[in-house]
């Protein structure tokens, strides 16, 4: 695929050419591979576009260039941070800003990457979530926050409280020409604020955040939909007594009648075969489970027949040999079980990958969508935090 890309032109004469022509081995690939017309399209090389800007950097001026050109300048010099830096600035400084937000999130990252820590960057995201659309920066905003709570937990949870006020007072006071927030952003800050309060043992303000959007849902219950109000559904039920985890059916394990036990602490992943994150994330569970054993934690990864009802034939039989040849395959540590629809219904779980963390109290301690358990994430942090407790 990547030999099939055009050659460089010869000169370049502004940088936004010379960022299109770095860029163009991503930008067919992603585009054959929304079209479909190559099923088997090989892994493009994460650096290609890095790999392509770097001597095409020095071959423009920061000085020599004005309007949108200085956004396309520090796109092609991302990896010199000082001069891209630069580039941005003075881009952000301007009149025309069509790239306003990506141009801020852009600096952002320069600014993290040349201290290794968010907190230079938080006032440009702060401008972010005061301004710009949201969508496209959410996941990025989620990953400033939990690095800084791994490390310094107060800020993290600071810097979230900011994030949910910051999202609703724009909600709340919408300005002629702004850029309307969507209320699941709005949902889904709330929540993890939610969730942060309850780590740091503030639980008061915990449910202060919760009755503010469970308020605002009942009174505007046609807004307040999809993977907002999801989260906010997790959001009500940590802290709580777990649901219940009906076992139909057990591979790999002991039949118990209920996968929640008190005493230990339980790993809880909702998986189908048919989603590739999970079973990617198969391999982690069994890591999981093997570095801490089954006597201090207990990794389950629970589904329904309904959910692989894809696979033909569509027997209970067919499906539960699918099920063990995916655990033979990569998770021989862990026990797979096959629950009911209401499971999935009292845990909230519409999608998939989801996972559930319980504590020793069979208290709901996290439910969402990080799969990352190594001793460093969030998510590892706290598996190791209750097994302690």
């Amino acid at each position: 695929m990547c030999g099939q890309f055009a050659s460089a032109p010869t000169t370049f004469t502004k940088p936004s050419e010379a960022y299109e022509y770095a860029r163009r081995p991503k930008t067919e690939w992603e585009a054959a591979l929304q079209a479909h017309k190559q099923p088997t399209l090989p892994t493009l090389p994460g650096d290609i576009v890095a790999r392509r800007s770097k001597p095409l950097c020095p071959l423009f001026a920061v000085e020599n260039e004005s309007g949108e050109e200085l956004y396309w300048l520090a796109q092609l010099c991302i990896d010199d941070n000082d001069k891209a830096t630069v580039a941005v600035l003075r881009y952000l400084a301007g009149n025309d800003l069509l790239h306003g937000p990506d141009a801020r999130l852009l600096l952002a990252i320069l600014q993290m990457q040349k201290n290794h820590n968010w907190e230079d960057a938080w006032q440009t995201i702060r401008t972010i979530l005061q301004e710009d659309p949201i969508g496209p920066v959410q996941s990025q905003i989620d990953v400033a926050i939990d690095d800084e709570a791994d490390e310094h937990p107060e800020r993290g949870r600071d810097w979230s409280e900011q994030r949910y006020t910051l999202l609703l007072d724009r909600r709340r006071t919408e300005k002629p020409g702004a850029v309307p927030v969507p209320y699941s952003f709005v949902l889904s800050a709330g929540s993890d604020l939610v969730h942060r309060c309850y780590l740091a043992g503030d639980s008061a303000q915990a449910t202060k955040v919760l009755d503010e959007m469970n308020s605002y849902v009942t009174s505007h219950a046609g807004e307040a939909t999809g993977w907002g109000a999801e989260e906010l559904h997790w959001a009500n039920l940590e802290m709580q007594a777990a649901p219940e985890v009906a076992v139909l059916k057990t591979l790999g394990g002991k039949a118990d009648s209920n996968v929640i036990r008190a005493g230990r602490v339980e790993v809880i992943s909702f998986f189908s075969l048919g989603c590739a994150p999970c079973l990617r994330e198969l391999s982690e569970l069994n890591a999981l489970q093997a570095r801490y054993g089954e006597k201090r934690l207990q990794v389950t990864a629970v589904t329904t027949y309904e959910r692989n009802s894809y696979r033909t034939p569509f027997t209970h039989s067919n499906i539960e040999v699918s099920l063990e040849k995916a655990r033979q395959k990569s998770s021989q540590r862990i026990a797979m079980v096959l629950t009911t629809e209401g499971t999935l219904q009292s845990y909230g779980v519409q999608g998939f990958p989801a996972v559930a963390l319980v504590d020793k109290m069979g208290r709901l301690r996290y439910i969402g969508r990080d799969i990352n358990f190594e001793d460093d994430d969030s998510l590892g942090i706290l598996i190791h935090k209750l097994i302690e407790e």
